[in-house]
């Protein structure tokens, strides 16, 4: 080959050879006639030993294939790329956008465009009529609301820069999703290969709290009788949750947790207070609150903070512009690095010489409200005497039986405050959820985990809405294929509760609250066989939890067939949330 000055490449082949060396290890594809250029460009580099490309993941579904990349960044905070097929596999990434979007993860998605060209101009010029059907005005409309950045590959030239400046974008917080297309013609173009130093495309840096706010804040912290800590996404960074126990263990903080995404301080700590999607009752109670990476810290219709109490926001965005809707009460608001700024605050704290006899009582105090709360899991998780096969109970199971190192991966939705709550989760990096509405993220995500945790038992845990909306046929083809083994937990209920808890919320004495989900539409009986569809597609191991005393030998053979090297699926069925007599088959 032409020495290094000589040596052309097409422009497609430039696009991986960018994001390979901005990181992105994986290209989750679902390819079509858009990218010729770019199947030239992997066969080439099978051929070529020397040439370093992204490792391809084949994926039949488009929105498994982001739910699996957002999986991956989830866990390194690296954007990985995900290919798709013009507007129609734009548009079928379908909530996965969202989820991207509104959960600060970074992604690199990628389109082709029609062909420019009709007659045979350039190379790549059209050559099937779909051509013609596939070309759309403003094919970066259907995502732009939702994304960092969306931008065009139009000279083959210049694809390192832009591809660079999108991954830039991607990776600097508020973090998130970017989309490039490209038509064929440019990435056909022959050009020049020349590296870019990638030093010079580092994510912008967020702030520091201003020393005069350190003090305001830590002071606020050491009057407060009952101070109050409320974060949402706060443990996505690893190096979070120890920070925060050296603050609770300066002080007597307690913690709040809302939506349950990834794990902020672990459950063992007397400062945790447990996950809540609404008002919880510490929030009431608390005179100084930090809200800290969090979105919803409480929702105002069924509660909110003492007007006397002292609220600090602090966030990568404070502001939530993609939010239409939305303010905290807060004194200040700070755009931070929370790692940063729980570094300030605990060395601000360290320098005061603290008298930790003064707490004394508070502490007593916090210590005792964890324990009763505690007590109270504990005393959920018996076998119910009738032999119902009760949620708390299998969750207790399922914590004793999984193997030390292990990350869950949940949508359990209506289920999930009762399952992390029982899971007693203990080590930073084990918890990894949506922490949005794109319901069907779950099966390409516990893909993504895998891939970045191999050495990770990964235990997926959904409830029977969660699974089909999720394409699990797609994500357990996968799992065989490239060897991605996983266990997932089905919590079968019959049907949405979401939906029915959505109307009860607003109409508590109406006509949903007089009736059961399946008039309501809301049932999913007859069941699906959910172990049935994952074996057809994935030849994944199944089976079916019903009673008590099949729990443990069940979970123990799934854990076993995952251990192998083959998925899992165990589908254990529990009651609904209310007792619907049309709504549970008499076979069960």
């Amino acid at each position: 080959m032409a020495n290094d000055e000589e040596r052309t490449v097409t422009g497609a082949y430039k696009f991986f050879q960018s994001i390979y060396n901005a990181g992105v290890r994986y290209c989750f594809v679902n390819l079509g006639s858009d990218h010729p250029a770019m199947v030239e460009a992997l066969a080439a580099a099978k051929a070529d030993e020397t040439v370093n490309m992204p490792t391809i993941i084949t994926c039949p579904s488009e929105m498994v294939a982001l739910s699996a990349a957002l999986g991956y960044a989830q866990v390194t905070g690296m954007p990985q790329c995900v290919i798709v097929h013009v507007d129609c596999g734009t548009l079928a990434m379908g909530q996965s956008i969202h989820n991207g979007c509104m959960a600060r993860v970074p992604v690199l998605m990628f389109a082709g465009l029609t062909p420019v060209t009709q007659e045979g101009e350039l190379l790549g010029s059209r050559t099937e009529f779909i051509h013609w059907i596939q070309d759309v005005p403003d094919q970066g409309a259907i995502v732009r609301q939702y994304c960092r950045y969306t931008g065009e590959l139009r000279v083959a030239q210049n694809i390192g820069q832009v591809v660079n400046r999108a991954l830039q974008i991607s990776k600097t917080d508020p973090k998130g999703p970017v989309y490039l297309t490209a038509c064929r013609e440019v990435l056909e173009q022959t050009v020049k290969d020349v590296d870019i130093d990638q030093e010079r495309w580092d994510p912008a840096i967020l702030g520091l709290l201003p020393e005069t706010d350190v003090k305001l804040i830590a002071e606020a912290l050491l009057q407060a009788e009952r101070p109050l800590l409320i974060t949402g996404y706060l443990g996505r960074n690893a190096r979070n949750p120890p920070l925060l126990e050296a603050l609770c263990n300066k002080l007597p903080i307690e913690v709040l947790e809302t939506i349950g995404s990834d794990l902020a301080i672990r459950s063992s700590h007397e400062a945790y207070r447990g996950v809540a999607i609404s008002t919880h009752a510490v929030v009431k109670e608390a005179d100084v609150i930090i809200v800290i990476d969090c979105d919803v810290p409480w929702v105002p219709v069924h509660g909110t903070p003492s007007k006397k109490a002292k609220i600090f926001h602090l966030d990568v965005d404070p502001l939530k512009p993609m939010m239409t809707l939305y303010y905290i009460d807060a004194h200040r608001r700070y755009r931070v690095n929370s790692e940063e700024a729980l570094k300030q605050l605990n060395s601000y704290l360290a320098s005061q010489n603290v008298d930790a006899t003064i707490y004394a009582e508070r502490f007593k105090s916090r210590s005792t409200r964890y324990k009763e709360w505690r007590q109270t899991l504990l005393d959920q998780e018996s076998p119910c005497t009738s032999g119902t096969l009760k949620l708390p109970y299998f969750v207790a199971q399922l914590r004793e039986a999984l193997p030390k190192k292990h990350s869950i991966v949940i949508e359990a939705v209506t289920n999930a405050i009762t399952v992390l709550h029982h899971l007693n989760l203990t080590e930073p990096g084990s918890l990894y959820g949506s922490g949005c509405g794109g319901l069907g993220w779950l099966g390409g995500a516990a893909l993504g985990v895998k891939l970045a945790k191999p050495q990770d038992f990964i235990c997926a845990i959904v409830g029977d809405g969660s699974f089909l909306f999720s394409q699990m046929e797609s994500a357990f083809w996968i799992s065989r294929r490239y060897k991605i083994p996983f266990l997932l937990i089905v919590l079968n209920n019959g049907g949405w509760n979401a939906p029915k808890v959505s109307a009860l919320l607003v109409h508590q004495n109406g006509m949903a609250a007089a009736n059961d989900r399946k008039y309501l539409n809301m049932s999913f009986e007859p069941s699906p066989d959910y172990a049935g569809i994952a074996a057809a597609a994935g030849g994944a191991w199944g089976a079916k939890v019903i009673e008590i005393d099949q729990v443990k030998s069940t979970l123990k053979q799934a854990i076993d067939k995952v251990q192998a090297g083959q998925s899992a699926v165990v589908e254990v069925r529990i009651p609904p949330m209310w007792p619907e007599k049309d709504d549970v088959p008499s076979s069960l």
